[in-house]
């Protein structure tokens, strides 16, 4: 069987060379406070002014959050089609969040039915599966509101040049190992422009004086294998997207708009019959799915903040309507895509189990 992801042809030829960075951190002790390096190496290869390594990208999400100032009773706009981080995040600093349907064809944020007021902080994108968003129109709607933008999925992602997370305030990043750029376990980092913001975050991410606190560093091991991952990274993109080019000719439904060069943490397509698809396939190739079951159907992300001018504000369950979201999670399939991959293989398992044989085809728009 193919499998969905398989690391190791992105860790044999680093192995060797990381061995080499454990055993040096093993004879000096030094395990924690030296993320310098990759907080260097990363700010300079998305065009960031600052990089904050800290412990995993719902740290990222959060740090950042409070540190541009987000507290209890604040509103956040984000997606539902997101993993459900972007969303913990929010609700672990008491802040509440407001839901905006995503665009049918980039899985992201859809611009044209953002509408912010003066009552929301901060609106959230999430550059979905390693598309981005269109973070043009997006800035042009937020009013007062900061943009913090949701990267954990899209290392490697720019629009006309430009890395994502680097068009609002500041851009989250996950290194979970299934990433992009996968750490040696759990970490993330937060990029800005603003120097104000960076200092916050690094005083924030390990226990800030005169302040409740947090334990967020990123350890050293980690970052010591971020940097050597990132060496290797070009070579890593420029496999997936070779193979998406493949795919792109084959497939449906993975679209990109123009300028924007899409870094395919994940490689999706629509089936209506997704789960007869996905079984079909499964002694040939491992499919996966992201997301069947949005955020806000979780009861607890479904409540909202209500004024009440009697009894102050008060949380109570509000209706959700996302149907283009409740559309692509009840279709969307993911298909592998990583450095050495059998991709003409993979089509071919595809296409041979598209139908089932009983007329039903793969269009859902």
């Amino acid at each position: 069987m193919i499998p969905y992801y398989d690391m190791n042809k992105i860790h044999k030829p680093l192995k060797e060379e990381f061995m080499s960075e454990v055993k040096e951190l093993l004879d000096t002790n030094n395990f924690v406070f030296g993320t310098d390096k990759f907080e260097e190496d990363f700010a300079e290869y998305t065009g960031a002014k600052y990089c904050v390594g800290v412990n995993s990208g719902t740290s990222a999400l959060a740090v950042a959050l409070y540190s541009a100032g987000v507290r209890s009773g604040d509103k956040v706009t984000t997606v539902s089609h997101t993993f459900t981080a972007t969303l913990s995040a929010i609700r672990y600093l008491g802040a509440y969040n407001e839901y905006v349907d995503i665009d049918e064809k980039t899985y992201c944020m859809d611009p044209e039915k953002l509408n912010v007021g003066f009552d929301n902080k901060v609106i959230l994108p999430v550059h979905m599966y390693g598309n981005a968003c269109d973070m043009e129109s997006i800035i042009n709607k937020r009013s007062v509101s900061m943009v913090i933008e949701d990267c954990s999925q899209a290392h490697g992602t720019r629009i006309n040049g430009k890395h994502v997370g680097t068009f609002g305030k500041a851009g989250t990043f996950s290194f979970y190992p299934g990433k992009g750029i996968g750490a040696f376990g759990d970490a993330g980092c937060v990029i800005t422009n603003d120097e104000g913001l960076a200092e916050e975050m690094k005083e924030q991410r390990s226990w800030k004086p005169d302040d409740i606190g947090f334990n967020m560093r990123m350890s050293n091991i980690n970052a010591r294998f971020l940097s050597l991952k990132l060496k290797y990274y070009p070579q890593v993109l420029r496999a997936k997207r070779d193979i998406a080019e493949y795919y792109n000719k084959h497939l449906e439904y993975c679209h990109t708009k123009e300028g924007v060069e899409h870094s395919y943490h994940i490689y999706p397509i629509l089936h209506k019959d997704r789960e007869n698809l996905i079984r079909r396939c499964s002694p040939d190739i491992q499919l996966k799915k992201h997301y069947d079951k949005p955020v806000h159907h979780n009861p607890l992300y479904r409540m909202g903040k209500t004024d009440c001018t009697i009894c102050g504000d008060i949380e109570s369950t509000v209706e959700v309507d996302l149907p283009i979201t409740e559309k692509i999670s009840k279709s969307q399939v993911s298909v592998p895509i990583y450095p050495g991959l059998n991709k003409e293989e993979v089509v071919d398992i595809l296409q041979k189990h598209w139908s089932n044989g009983n007329g039903i085809s793969s269009s859902v728009l």
